[in-house]
């Protein structure tokens, strides 16, 4: 037996993947998935609700909240800096484009 095989404790099938091996590997985590969104759809059924329940925003703590609002500081900072940076893009884009027109019609 592969030793590889034996400390996962799994069948050693010579190398091979067959089909067969796979699909039967493969219907007991498919068979728990539709029984898990199936009791999920009759939990929310018994509720009277089809929705998900809302999930709730508010910081917890004070330090949540000055974590959270550093981060959304930075997310701005960081979309200004983005805005920046096209411009000089688009300012360099438009300097060459300029030049290649001059030296086409032969200004310069």
């Amino acid at each position: 037996m592969n030793q590889m095989a034996a400390r996962r404790r799994l069948p050693d099938d010579g190398g091979r993947k067959t089909a067969r091996g796979t699909a039967e590997r493969t219907v007991r985590p498919r068979r728990a998935i539709a029984d898990l969104r199936a009791a999920g759809e009759e939990g929310r059924q018994a509720h009277g609700q089809m929705q998900p329940e809302p999930i709730d925003l508010a910081p917890k703590s004070a330090h949540e909240a000055i974590t959270r609002q550093m981060v959304t500081d930075l997310a701005a900072d960081v979309a200004e800096i983005k805005t920046r940076v096209n411009a000089v893009l688009w300012l360099l884009a438009g300097a060459v484009a300029i030049d290649v027109v001059m030296r086409l019609a032969g200004v310069g």
